[in-house]
């Protein structure tokens, strides 16, 4: 068995869970995404044994395929202008055809690209969160004007807004950066109609929340952790990215885990971090789930966590393996701390600036 990373070796993620995976003797191979350099371009051959290669990496039945975060298709900057688009399509549904054939062989993947590609949508989240009996806010979604003024008018709590996905604006000329971030919103504070027209946005019921949970599910595993922001800020990325947040372990309770596991079942995913918000009553609101999301964060302010041990244990365990055999294979694996510590982690090449990245504006 190998374990197939689809992300950049410079990758957050990539270098680290590499690292400890080799440590522990198993065999690892990336693949950065689809692209006209040797090392990013792709096979899929059709026979009667059907085969995909990934870069110089042919896949074989019962390897296991974690696909973290492929850059999207880079195209040779030799092709001419007027071939461009072309070029960018036939790109886009090879790339399509691969990640999707991924899904159909031999192979486990974390998670299926089908899977990701629909539970990414917010929309979808809230909708299932609520058939397996969560408690979701009240939600709006819409550039209509009419409905930002309805909803806001007829909402008896105080109402967020927050985007369908996060955004960077950065200066060229030096590093000052602007960051989405959810903040509280009234129709007293609503800009002109034309501006709610500039782009979507979410409008939500805001939780008068104690704390926030952010939770990471491996397979049949569930784990809870509290984030408690001294500032009392409604969004806590940008607290925690100063250092801010404390992070310690939860105790889920046993009808949100049955839940939360019924939610997975249904979006067929293997792998998520949600993230919920509790309120004084003890009521755990769910607000979203990434079935990609990052979770070196949490060793980084709690290395007592493990989370990095967790995850390699789930990675490399059959499916559907318990939550006591994946904690007994933690012992298996280096720690966060370890790679910290390790010469590795200062020969990791830096993480690429990608200028096309679809959540940076680069501005003059």
């Amino acid at each position: 068995m190998k374990i197939f990373i689809l992300a950049p070796d410079s990758d957050n993620h990539t270098a680290p869970l590499k690292w400890a995976l080799q440590k522990a003797g198993f065999g690892v191979e990336c693949w950065p995404g689809l692209g006209w350099a040797e090392k990013r371009q792709a096979s899929i051959l059709l026979t009667d044994s059907n085969r995909i290669q990934l870069g110089g990496h042919v896949l074989e039945p019962g390897d296991v395929v974690w696909v973290r975060r492929p850059d999207p298709p880079k195209l040779n900057p030799g092709a001419a202008p007027e071939d461009l688009k072309f070029a960018s399509t036939e790109y886009r549904w090879f790339f399509h055809s691969v990640m999707y054939l991924l899904d159909e062989l031999p192979v486990r993947c974390i998670n299926k690209y089908s899977a990701s590609r629909l539970i990414n949508n917010k929309s979808v989240q809230l909708l299932f969160a609520r058939e397996c009996g969560m408690k979701v806010p009240a939600t709006l979604m819409t550039n209509s004007p009419a409905a930002v003024h309805s909803y806001l008018r007829q909402c008896a709590s105080r109402t967020i807004c927050k985007t369908f996905f996060p955004h960077i604006w950065k200066k060229q000329t030096n590093s000052s950066v602007a960051v989405t971030e959810t903040f509280e919103l009234s129709e007293e504070m609503l800009p002109e109609d034309e501006v709610l027209t500039y782009a979507p946005a979410i409008y939500q019921e805001m939780v008068a929340k104690e704390f926030d949970v952010r939770m990471v599910v491996l397979g049949e595993a569930v784990y809870s952790y509290a984030l408690h922001n001294p500032t009392g800020a409604i969004d806590w990325r940008q607290d925690a990215g100063q250092g801010l947040v404390r992070v310690e372990a939860l105790e889920t309770p046993t009808e949100i885990e049955e839940k939360v596991l019924a939610f997975t079942s249904r979006a067929q995913i293997a792998y998520g971090s949600f993230d919920f918000a509790v309120d004084a009553s003890g009521h755990w609101w769910f607000l979203e789930v990434n079935e990609g999301g990052q979770f070196l964060w949490l060793d980084d302010f709690n290395p007592g966590l493990r989370v990095q041990e967790k995850f390699l244990a789930f990675l490399t365990a059959p499916e559907r393996s318990s939550k006591e055999f994946l904690e007994e294979r933690q012992a298996l694996f280096p720690s966060w701390k370890d790679y910290l510590a390790s010469p590795e982690k200062d020969a990791q090449p830096p993480e690429d600036a990608d200028p096309e990245a679809a959540f940076v504006s680069v501005e003059a």
